[in-house]
């Protein structure tokens, strides 16, 4: 992202994915979260203190209700024409309604983007993501849903900024800047 846009838009995207070995973040798309090492929930919680909000799609928001409740959260759904607040959880269709709207409506400076592989494309296509942290776990699934999901080809570069390794059964964080 150039230092243009991300001066207009002032606001930080930051893309969080537990992978495994294969590129697939989960079985199904209504599979059960909890796969990941505790090194990674230990790290992923941390950072999510510094933000303002997250946005996650609709299955996601399902599968984790309950810890996202207590975090001003934007689940993105077809469900909704308008803006449909329900206590810190916004349900928005980004079809419908601009997100950088309600982003500057709110006052939101620094979004933690949590999936699944449709929010994850959105943002890409956007060019609304800054940072990417991606979590690899020691697994192959050899089916499942896959990091990103987008409808046709596009090419996307991100530059490595680090790798750090989480634990002794292999688990690595690596950290990725788009753009450069």
């Amino acid at each position: 992202m150039s230092q243009k846009s991300r001066s207009q838009s002032e606001v930080i995207y930051v893309a969080y994915v537990a992978s495994s070995i294969d590129g697939r973040i989960s079985e199904s798309s209504r599979s059960k979260l909890g796969w990941t090492s505790k090194e990674d929930w230990d790290f992923f919680q941390k950072s999510l203190l510094g933000f303002d909000a997250v946005v996650v799609g609709y299955n996601t928001y399902e599968m984790a209700r309950k810890n996202l409740s207590k975090r001003n959260t934007i689940v993105f759904t077809s469900r909704v024409n308008t803006p449909n607040r329900s206590g810190s959880v916004t349900f928005l269709n980004p079809k419908k309604y601009d997100l950088n709207k309600l982003i500057k409506e709110k006052g939101y400076k620094k979004i933690a983007i949590l999936g699944g592989p449709k929010i994850y494309n959105y943002f890409l296509e956007q060019k609304l993501l800054n940072e990417l942290f991606v979590t690899i776990e020691p697994y192959v699934f050899t089916n499942g849903v896959s990091m990103f999901a987008g409808e046709r080809f596009r090419k996307y570069r991100f530059s490595l900024e680090w790798v750090k390794k989480l634990n002794t059964k292999g688990t690595i964080l690596l950290k990725y800047k788009y753009g450069n």
